[in-house]
Parts: structure tokens; sequence; C-alpha cells
């Protein structure tokens, strides 16, 4: 065996020991159920031991990890542990998760990736100290005081025991007696005042009472969402929710080309910058934001993957913003 692999086979099974010194205090973040059209809070677990499991479908390392975490929960669920998975699946093996999890005997909550702030706040951060944080499977461990810990993937025995001896420390520690991790708060909609293709002005007070799908999009990303949103404003306009588009600097015709592809019947606004700082904080050229009736909002996503989930993310947060109205 050549050296640089010996010194590659050590520093896998000692990466796992490695992280777990790297622990923060985690804020609360929500995401959608694989299996129906609720909603994810991780503050709902306060006071337990939560194993944060990253996996996929497709991922040979995570259909080997999943029998044993069936066998892991039926042996701590009763003592505190609580298990959230977190799917990793993109477009074109999402619509196999619910099976997956009924093979396999999974019964906890499972979440579906929608690039926000778990993907920002956890699973970003993480990478920032070890590279391999945004493979699959890995595992984080979030303690009853809202520690977060990554324990890095889980491809060895060594690994495994790590991942375990970990749950057993973290489940002897007492619930702190004030919740640790505080729900959300959701802030305010930014301004909105733009003229639509016509030139009549439009603000956000012009959708108040109803919930809200903003989209920011240009030429570039027009086929990112286009689909998604129409058939969304087609399904639940009926419901009450309204969609509107805002375009980042693209001509007339362009912006035409696009709303004519995926025939859009929702509003279409001409965007500027102010705007596009105010809501995305950035000059990227695609972001969609889901905003509650009363104008707070729910969910902010900046960012997007090729063969991403919009389609099942988007809708499920539409139900679920229609259903809380």
């Amino acid at each position: 065996m050549k050296w640089s692999r010996v010194l590659t086979v050590l520093l896998l099974s000692l990466a796992p020991q490695l992280t777990l010194s790297a622990d923060r205090t985690i804020k609360d973040f929500t995401l959608a159920s694989a299996t129906d059209n609720s909603v994810i809070h991780l503050a709902d677990y306060n006071g337990k031991v939560v194993l944060l499991n990253w996996w996929r479908t497709s991922c040979a390392w995570s259909q080997k990890e999943s029998p044993k975490l069936v066998e892991l929960y039926k042996q701590y669920h009763d003592k505190g542990l609580v298990i959230l998975g977190i799917s990793d699946d993109t477009a074109d093996t999402v619509a196999q998760v619910p099976a997956y999890l009924k093979r396999h005997g999974i019964t906890w909550p499972v979440g579906l990736n929608d690039q926000g702030e778990f993907q920002h706040e956890v699973v970003l951060q993480s990478k920032a100290g070890d590279r391999a944080a945004g493979e699959t499977p890995g595992n984080y461990i979030v303690s009853r005081s809202g520690k977060l810990t990554y324990l890095g993937l889980d491809r060895s025995p060594e690994a495994w025991q790590t991942l375990v001896e970990t749950i057993k420390r973290a489940l002897d520690e007492r619930a702190p007696a004030a919740s640790p991790i505080a729900p959300r708060k959701l802030e305010s909609a930014p301004p909105l005042e733009l003229p639509d293709l016509q030139g009549k002005k439009v603000t956000l007070t012009s959708f108040s009472g109803k919930p809200l799908i903003v989209n920011f999009f240009n030429s570039g990303s027009c086929d990112w969402t286009g689909a998604v949103l129409s058939k969304l404003n087609q399904d639940y306009a009926g419901r009450g929710l309204q969609v509107v588009a805002i375009d980042l600097y693209d001509s007339d015709d362009a912006i035409q080309q696009c709303t004519g592809k995926y025939g859009a019947k929702y509003s279409v606004l001409r965007g500027d910058q102010p705007t596009q700082m105010a809501w995305i904080g950035d000059n990227k050229g695609w972001a969609t934001f889901f905003v509650t009736h009363d104008g707070k909002v729910f969910k902010k996503i900046v960012d997007s993957i090729n063969n991403g989930i919009e389609d099942a993310v988007f809708t499920k947060y539409a139900e679920y913003l229609v259903v809380k109205r």
C-alpha cells in the first residue's frame, strides 16, 4: 500500500473525532416535509438530542447507513433522541424519497433541502471548516442546550462508533430550564414599489391580506422556476395565493419571451437595484420569497442548483401558506 493511501486512511478515520470540538449554537430552521405538506421546525424539538442526518436516496453510503439509524432510533428514542433527516435529492430522484423511507422503515421526520437557511447556516458553514460537510451521509448533533456539532461522514466503523458515543454523551446532558432554540422570528417584507409591464405602479400593499410568492428573475434564470410559478398561480390563485415576478434589467422582448414561454398569468414587474438589494441583499439574478398574509417573510431562498427541486418544495410551501392563513 502506498504511503499516501495509508495517510488518507488515517485522516479519514480521525476526521469524525477532530470535528467534535467545532460546536456552535444553532438557530431554528424550517424545511418542507418530504412526506406531506407540513413544515418541519427545529425549535419544536427543544430539550431533545437531535441527530440531523444529511443523506440522499442514490447514495450507496446512505443506503448502508439507514438500517443502522433505524436500530439506533429504536434504542434511544425513548431516552430523548430525535432524528431529523434532510434529503439532498435532486429533481431526478426526489420522487423516490417516500418509497425509500417506507422500504427502510424510517418513521422520523424527513425534510427536503430547499437551499434555504439549513443549507446556508448548517451545511455551508460546516463546509468552511471541513470540505466533506456537503457530502452524504453526513451527521450533525444538536445537544439539549442547542449546540451544533458536525460529526463528519459515516463511511467507516470508526465514524459510526464516534456517532453512537457522541449521542450517548449528549443524552446524559440535562435539558436547560429555558428553551435554547427560539422559533425563528419572521421579519416584515421589504418595501416594494415598481411598475408593471404597462407602467402601472404596484406596491406591496396591493397584495396585503393574502399569502404571496415574490420571485426575482432575469432572462438567464427564467427557466429555473417559470413553469413552477405558473402552475402554482393556476392551482392556488383560487385559494388566495398571489404570485408576483420581478424581472431584473431585461428588455421588454426578453421579459415577454420568458413569461410567454410558461404562460404566466401573474403580475410581472420591472425591477431596480434598490429593490433587488433590499430584498436579496446581493446582485443575484434569482431569488424567491414566501410571504405570509400579514406581510412577513416565511421563507427566503436566494440560491438554486442544477436539477433543483423547486417544483416539490415550492408546492409544499404554497400549501402551507394558504392553510396557515
